[in-house]
């Protein structure tokens, strides 16, 4: 009999295999019947124009002008030609000279990595945080 004692009760009062009340069986058909619409698959994101929306720019003396942020839709190489975007006009076409990610070289990311890329003949003041580095149309 101490100053602290209390009665155990049971932490989980409810199974917890029964139903959590307005939440479907399956994730999927909830979001299907919320909004209508079916869920977007990841090959269609992946399909889609590469994209990506500049999160940071940095610029390396001797190499050029490097832009990060995730890749939001579509897959960019080494090589490829892209546009710089800011509200809707292009401000610069560019090559994309190199791709690193988590500090390792690639050749290729595709949609939801997190990415450096390094862009050949373009400046940091041309490139501002919230533009959308696109493949060129």
């Amino acid at each position: 009999m101490g100053l602290f004692r209390r009665k155990r009760e049971p932490f989980l009062t409810a199974s917890p295999e029964a139903p959590v009340p307005g939440m479907a069986a399956t994730p999927g058909v909830a979001a299907v019947e919320a909004t209508g619409a079916p869920v977007a698959d990841a090959t269609t994101v992946v399909e889609e124009p590469f994209s990506l929306v500049v999160e940071d720019v940095f610029s390396i003396t001797g190499r050029g002008t490097v832009v990060t942020g995730t890749v939001a839709t579509g897959t960019v190489h080494r090589g490829d030609t892209v546009e710089v975007v800011r509200d809707g006009a292009v401000v610069a076409t560019t090559v994309v000279q190199g791709i690193e990610t988590f500090r390792k070289q690639v050749d290729t990311a595709a949609a939801g990595a997190a990415v450096g890329l390094l862009l050949k003949d373009v400046t940091r003041d041309q490139v501002t945080r919230d533009d959308v580095v696109r493949a060129a149309s």
